[in-house]
């Protein structure tokens, strides 16, 4: 009977949790990362040089590290519920406004605008999902929600170069009517997001009894692990040396993936005389390697209930992958280390977030989770600007990509000391 109960309450929490949210963040990372693809035209029309194309793609990341803190602070006095039909309305709108732009400066406010509406969307989202399912099985959870930033790229990258090449009734250049169209499907669905979330397990009238104890039950049986906060949640996180290890690493494949999202579509360009659409369709193929990596490096660390190794070697995979290719001439075979490389990367990625959220307590969790997520940013915010001046200085994408690798390089390092701190954690 307990079996049955459980098995029940993950189901219907991966339909009726975790699938809208899935598809929420193919929004979000669309209308982040559609730049991207904005950038075949745009760049021309607006006369944007790498220098300034890459400081736009940072300005994002300037709004989504200073409002970390006060979104998820909103999320914990409103609810679930209002927090996230809110958030897709606002950045919805800003999206959609992205399509009028005529100068960088203005494309400057407005990427800044579009990161403070989604700044708290992803450590958010990860703090609501732990209060659904116990750690167990949480790696899968997180990285199916993860999921979806790859999925955005692989069908929303031949989309956007679809709607970007089409004829459209306000005769606008491609990029702008490609923007406008993903912003305001965004808007919509801020709407439907309001009647489908609620704002814990308790209020879903669609989960039994049982369901709703077991799900209560497993939550407080894990808290008696944890060690609950002395001080406020947030100074709790500022002084627990884990977190910022966990920054540290997060950092780094955050660092890795926007290499991947803001780069390569030029990077692809570049080496061909393709269209937009075939550019997009190239672009997707290191994604579907992250998906791939995303789900059989959770799925497997879930069943082992290891996550230390899965996630280090998914680094070191990355990383070997991304220096082959940038030491062999572009060619089918330098896409494919590409897609290894994307492999490694959505294995890091969809591991991650089960070690952090597996030792707060929940009183301490959204300062926890959103300090490694506002920290860990900071690459988000300085990874595509950084490529961009050395695309710039040395005139090829060889020694950015260097750089990727250095950085992830890096990201297995601080995960040893993360591991170490850890051990002498639970012994102390």
């Amino acid at each position: 009977m307990s079996q049955a109960v459980e098995q029940s309450a993950r189901s219907k929490f991966q339909w009726r949790v975790l699938a809208p949210i899935v598809l929420l963040i193919v929004l979000s990372s669309l209308d982040r990362v559609n730049i991207s693809f904005a950038a075949l035209q745009m760049n021309a029309d607006l006369g944007l040089d790498p220098h300034i194309y890459g400081l736009a793609v940072g300005m994002f990341f300037v709004g989504y590290l200073l409002f970390q803190f006060p979104s998820t602070w909103v999320l914990t006095r409103v609810g679930a519920r209002r927090w996230i039909a809110g958030c897709v309305g606002i950045w919805g709108t800003v999206a959609a406004a992205m399509a009028f732009v005529r100068s960088s400066e203005e494309l400057f406010v407005l990427r800044f605008l579009l990161g403070c509406a989604e700044s708290g969307f992803a450590p958010g989202i990860v703090y609501y999902c732990s209060g659904w399912m116990p750690k167990r099985y949480r790696a899968n959870s997180i990285a199916v929600t993860m999921l979806a930033i790859p999925a955005s790229v692989i069908i929303g990258g031949p989309l956007c170069g679809w709607l970007m090449g089409v004829s459209n009734p306000l005769d606008m250049p491609g990029w702008r009517w490609m923007l406008l169209m993903e912003g305001l499907v965004t808007v919509a669905m801020a709407g439907v997001a309001y009647f489908i979330f609620v704002d814990k397990p308790a209020d879903a009238r669609w989960l039994s009894d049982d369901e709703k104890n077991w799900i209560s039950n497993a939550l407080a049986e894990e808290q008696k692990e944890a060690k609950a906060p002395a001080s406020s949640s947030i100074k709790t996180a500022l002084l627990d040396p884990r977190a910022w290890l966990a920054a540290g690493v997060w950092c780094t494949t955050l660092i890795g993936a926007n290499g991947l999202i803001f780069w390569l579509p030029q990077v692809i360009k570049e080496m061909s005389s393709l269209s937009p659409l075939a550019v997009s369709v190239l672009s997707a193929l290191p994604w579907v390697g992250v998906a791939l990596g995303m789900v059989l490096n959770s799925w497997h660390s879930d069943k082992t209930q290891e996550r230390y190794r899965h996630l280090g070697i998914a680094l070191a995979i990355g990383m070997v992958a991304l220096l082959t290719a940038s030491a062999i001439p572009p060619s089918p075979w330098s896409l494919l280390m590409l897609f290894i490389g994307g492999l490694g990367l959505g294995g890091a990625q969809g591991v991650f977030w089960s070690i952090p959220t597996s030792f707060f307590h929940r009183a301490a969790a959204a300062a926890g989770i959103t300090l490694i997520n506002l920290v860990g940013n900071v690459g988000s915010l300085a990874g595509p600007y950084v490529i961009g001046v050395i695309r710039a200085e040395s005139g090829s994408f060889s020694a950015p990509i260097w750089f990727v690798a250095a950085v992830m390089g890096a990201g297995t390092l601080l995960l040893a000391s993360l591991r170490v701190s850890e051990r002498r954690a639970i012994r102390g």
